[in-house]
C-alpha cells in the first residue's frame, strides 16, 4: 500500500461497499507513490485506524546481517559494521570508474557459483550515465546471454533483444496479465518471413505466462539484467547486487536505499563507493 496514490485510493474506496473490511499491508519506509500523496504514513500518523505493527522478518534467516542493515538504515544511523563481510553481506569497495568493470567479473563469479540470473537481480538507482541501467544492460547482456548462432536476436533502435533475454516490462497491459515491474526470460523470437503476422514477433515468457510482442510493442520491454529499485519494490530475490556510485547523488535517499536493501533474501553485495551509501542514509 505504500506504493499506493490518494487518486487510486480514493477509486478504490468508491468501489468498495460498506459491510466489508479493508485491511491495509503495507512499509511506508519504503518507497512511497510515484503519484501524489504519501498514503500510507499519514493514515498511520493519523492515529484514526486501527494499527498492527509486523516485527518479526520472514525473508531472511534470524542470523542475517541484510536486517540489521536495514534497521540502521531505516533509523538513519549506520554502525562500521557495513564495510564488514558476513555469510550473507559483502562491500566490495571501488571508485566509481571501475564499478562497471568490477560488477562485470562479479557476476562472471557469480554465474561459476551456479547463479543465473533468474536468482539475482541487479538494482540501481538511476537509468543515465556511466553507471545507470541503460548503459549496464547492455554490458550484462554479454556476460548473461552473449550472441549465438542458436539464438536469434532483433535490433530495436539500439537495443538487442535476443532468445533468453531477461526482460523488464515497463507498462501495464491486463488484458495479457503482464504488468509494469514484471520480469520475464524472452522464450523466442519469430521473424516477419515466418510469422502470421508478417512482422517481427517476440515471446516474452512471464512465470508460464507467453505473451506476444509485435514491433510496435518493443517500446513496452527493456532488459531486466538491472533494473531500476523502484520497479523492484514489492519484489524479492535470492541474490541482489547495487551498485553505490556519488554519479547517482540526485537519487540517493534513505527510503530508495532500504528498498533495494530489503529485497535480498539470502545475499546482498553492495559495489561502489562507500561514502554514497553513507550519505544516501543520511538523506531523507
Amino acid at each position: 500500500v505504500s506504493m499506493i496514490d490518494v487518486n487510486l485510493f480514493d477509486s478504490l474506496l468508491k468501489g468498495l461497499k460498506s459491510n466489508i473490511k479493508l485491511i491495509l499491508v503495507g512499509d511506508y519506509d519504503q518507497l512511497p507513490s510515484v503519484g501524489p500523496g504519501n498514503l500510507l504514513k499519514d493514515l498511520i500518523c493519523s492515529e484514526m485506524i486501527e494499527t498492527v505493527h509486523l516485527n518479526h522478518l520472514y525473508r531472511q534467516g534470524e542470523d542475517s546481517y541484510i536486517i540489521s542493515l536495514a534497521y540502521e538504515i531505516k533509523d538513519g544511523n549506520l554502525s562500521e559494521n557495513y564495510l564488514n563481510t558476513y555469510n550473507d553481506y559483502t562491500f566490495l569497495k571501488c571508485s566509481a570508474n571501475h564499478i562497471k568493470s568490477n560488477l562485470m567479473r562479479l557476476c562472471e563469479k557469480v554465474i561459476e557459483k551456479g547463479y543465473d540470473y533468474k536468482r539475482l537481480q541487479i538494482l540501481a538507482p538511476m537509468y543515465k550515465g556511466e553507471n545507470g541501467i541503460d548503459a549496464l544492460n547492455s554490458e550484462l547482456q554479454n556476460i548473461f546471454n552473449p550472441p549465438s548462432s542458436e539464438k536469434r536476436e532483433i535490433k530495436s533502435g539500439n537495443i538487442i533483444f535476443r532468445e533468453n533475454d531477461k526482460i523488464l516490462q515497463l507498462v501495464n497491459m491486463p488484458d495479457e496479465n503482464v504488468f509494469n515491474g514484471d520480469i520475464g526470460v524472452i522464450k523466442y523470437i519469430k521473424y516477419g518471413n515466418t510469422s502470421k503476422s508478417k512482422k517481427d514477433e517476440i515471446y516474452v515468457d512471464f512465470d508460464g505466462n507467453l505473451v506476444k510482442y509485435t514491433p510496435k510493442d518493443f517500446v513496452k520491454i527493456k532488459h531486466g539484467f538491472i533494473i531500476s529499485i523502484h520497479k523492484s519494490q514489492g519484489s524479492e530475490f535470492e541474490m541482489v547486487i547495487m551498485p553505490m556510485a556519488h554519479s547517482y547523488k540526485r537519487m540517493l535517499y534513505k527510503k530508495l536505499v532500504y528498498t533495494g536493501v530489503t529485497r535480498a533474501k539470502k545475499k546482498l553485495i553492495l559495489i561502489g563507493e562507500p561514502e554514497a551509501f553513507v550519505y544516501s542514509v543520511q538523506n531523507n
